[in-house]
């Protein structure tokens, strides 16, 4: 098939366009600023650029287009062309910072899922999600869409549940797919990119916020990101099982954040944070370093040491026998170490 992917130069994307490509399907993949598609082993893919007039000459060419614009700023030969040249869309791109501003989040995780959902109306969509569309919700989330009265912790969470509504109103053939807290692979540790998750843990681990709230009855629904990447593979080759359908990409197996504390403990150049309790923490009572340093970055993503959700994970199993690998001690030790063999973390001492 000839597949088009929005978001292809990022954590998610650049990998997804790597196993298409192993998978024997051909990409055009939308870049912005960053014409460049990298797996996560940050290997650069080949690619040729899109021109309506020569013939592609690889397995993957690359397209510069903004999702926040109409048709993606591309001129209307480009988009009747596309809208009649693809076979599948998979829908990557997406605004992730918990702190961005709401009116860019809207522009990108909702405009942007309409934009693309109307330069190709009539092509199977595949919708890249969060699982964390159920908001605050605990318990057992199932793998459907949420109903109103769907109470969120940012505006993350919101514009990509506004996202889901598009899709189901406006294609009759799609899939949504929800990732959970996307980490490194599960047998090496390996992330081509450190987002989201990422920057609160070097935060805490390299001991600049000491302390940080957590509910004992929390969980962390970490997922190596080639579960992620291998199902949506899945969700291509099986899709006529899986189009209606939703599908949580997450590990079936949370973590509480006192696994996580103890992993990191357990290197001796690193930190070890205290957890605190949700009604026993003030920020206020930090030191002013470490005050600024919360409010600015950590609060924002904090709700995930508040949270209990239980993701349901059926419906890959059920369409092609793909189980998350468990994210477990030594899991995460491989995924710590590779940010301090990588760099990403300044330790105290030396590894040895």
């Amino acid at each position: 098939m000839k597949i088009f992917v929005t978001g292809a130069a990022g954590l998610i994307g650049g990998e997804l366009v790597a196993k298409l490509l192993n998978s024997g399907h051909s990409v055009i993949g939308l870049v912005r600023s960053n014409g460049d598609i990298r797996s996560n082993a940050d290997e650069l893919l080949p690619a040729t650029q899109f021109n309506l007039d020569l013939p592609a000459t690889g397995k993957l060419t690359t397209i510069q287009g903004d999702v926040s614009l109409q048709g993606f700023g591309f001129e209307q030969k480009t988009r009747q062309f596309l809208a009649a040249d693809v076979d599948m869309v998979i829908h990557c791109a997406a605004m992730t910072s918990f702190d961005a501003d709401p009116t860019i989040q809207d522009s990108i995780n909702v405009q942007g899922t309409k934009n693309t959902l109307d330069l190709f109306p009539e092509t199977p969509f595949l919708h890249v999600s969060t699982a964390y569309t159920c908001g605050l919700q605990n318990g057992p989330v199932r793998e459907a869409l949420h109903g109103l009265g769907t109470k969120f912790m940012n505006g993350y969470e919101q514009s990509k549940a506004k996202a889901e509504a598009l899709v189901t109103e406006h294609s009759s053939d799609y899939a949504i797919a929800r990732p959970s807290i996307v980490v490194g692979e599960q047998k090496t540790g390996q992330i081509k990119s450190f987002d989201t998750i990422y920057t609160v843990f070097r935060l805490i681990a390299e001991g600049r916020i000491s302390s940080i709230p957590a509910n004992i009855e929390a969980s962390l629904d970490f997922v190596p990101i080639d579960h992620v990447v291998g199902g949506l593979i899945d969700i291509v080759n099986h899709w006529n099982d899986a189009t209606g359908k939703v599908f949580h990409l997450s590990s079936g197996n949370p973590i509480p954040p006192t696994m996580l504390v103890e992993a990191i403990g357990s290197f001796d150049q690193l930190s070890k944070p205290n957890l605190v309790p949700n009604d026993q923490f003030s920020a206020e009572e930090l030191p002013p370093r470490e005050r600024r340093l919360y409010k600015m970055t950590a609060s924002h993503y904090a709700s995930y040491f508040a949270r209990n959700p239980g993701f349901e994970t059926d419906n890959l199993p059920e369409l092609s026998g793909r189980v998350c690998p468990p994210i477990d001690e030594a899991a995460l030790y491989r995924m710590i170490k590779f940010c301090i063999d990588s760099g990403f973390l300044a330790v105290q001492k030396p590894v040895g």
